[in-house]
């Protein structure tokens, strides 16, 4: 046998195990990149869940941090009563001379006294800029209406989705234009025209008479006083009644009559904080499912799916309920 040939069956078993290792080799980098696109999977998988759970916490947070500021606002009105320390209630709040008024308040004052006084358009001033920040969230951090309105189960019914909700990444931008046809359209507004335009004719600021912020701690303290100085006024009776007829008997005064959020609401349309975002990749609407968690849970019925969705934001207190309804936890306020 020649040399030639018994190098052949060599270089055959030669080449045979150069196929294997190549196969092995190709086999190896599939398995590895199977196994690659599997973590990433999975890494993806664990953030969105750790996503989902952060806005899970934040939404628990900010139900709490409401509850807490609402609490001290009642704590800081019967302290000042008790020790006569002279904070005053939400309408007249503060220290000594250094004081602010309620907007609306110092508004109706300027306007029946045909007069500029600088304590009011100071307060004005500063609400204004806290109001073109936060927009309405002092109607669910300071606001003692919703809570009574809680209390005797009178909230709003849950609102339904209309027909023209989506998925909210298709939102139409909001415009100037646009904001202020939206204001007004909305009752509230209306209510502040006629309010301010009552108050001109009357001279006197008639809406301070019936304010329900003004209506809950004149109750505090007239209960206060009957409890603990042993005064009997008219106030005792008068005061529950009328806040009973704004906010029990009628439980749409927030989101229909309220001037006091038809200021704010001005402003709200502009504040550009803690708005309410969706994460379309994680959301059930977005993704075609029939999901209104957000919508039933918002005491403003707002709709973050709608087209006009950024319109009505301008009407969002940053309450966070819709954060802490959303069963993906695709909600979070920026």
């Amino acid at each position: 046998m020649s040399g030639s040939e018994k190098e052949l069956p060599k270089r055959a078993g030669a080449g045979e195990h150069a196929e294997s290792r190549n196969e092995f080799q190709e086999g190896d980098c599939a398995a590895c990149a199977n196994a690659r696109s599997q973590a990433s999977a999975s890494s993806d998988s664990h953030g969105a869940k750790g996503r989902a759970g952060g806005r899970a916490l934040a939404g628990r947070r900010i139900t709490v941090a409401r509850r807490v500021t609402l609490s001290l606002v009642f704590v800081a009105v019967i302290a000042s009563l008790a020790f006569d320390c002279g904070l005053g209630t939400p309408s007249t709040f503060g220290v000594g001379q250094f004081f602010l008024l309620c907007p609306l308040g110092g508004l109706e004052a300027m306007i029946a006294d045909r007069s500029f006084i600088p304590v009011a358009a100071i307060s004005m001033a500063v609400v204004c800029v806290l109001a073109l920040l936060f927009g309405r969230a002092w109607c669910a951090w300071g606001c003692p209406a919703p809570v009574i309105r809680r209390f005797f189960k009178r909230d709003p019914e849950a609102a339904k989705p209309s027909e023209k909700s989506g998925c909210a990444a298709v939102a139409q931008a909001r415009t100037f234009a646009s904001s202020l046809r939206y204001i007004g359209r909305d009752t509230r507004t209306w209510a502040l025209v006629i309010v301010l335009v009552a108050t001109f004719v009357a001279g006197l600021p008639l809406f301070c008479l019936v304010c329900p912020i003004g209506l809950t701690f004149g109750s505090v303290a007239s209960l206060w006083h009957l409890l603990v100085d042993k005064q009997v006024t008219m106030s005792v009776v008068v005061f529950p009644a009328a806040l009973a007829i704004e906010l029990v008997l009628y439980r749409k005064w927030c989101m229909n009559l309220c001037p006091i959020a038809g200021l704010l609401g001005i402003f709200g349309q502009f504040a550009p904080l803690f708005r309410p975002k969706v994460a379309a990749q994680s959301c059930l609407a977005c993704a075609g499912k029939n999901c209104a968690e957000c919508l039933k849970a918002c005491p403003e019925h707002i709709d973050l799916h709608s087209a006009d969705a950024q319109l009505q934001l301008g009407e969002c207190t940053r309450c966070g309920e819709c954060v802490r309804a959303c069963p993906t936890k695709s909600i979070s306020m920026k």
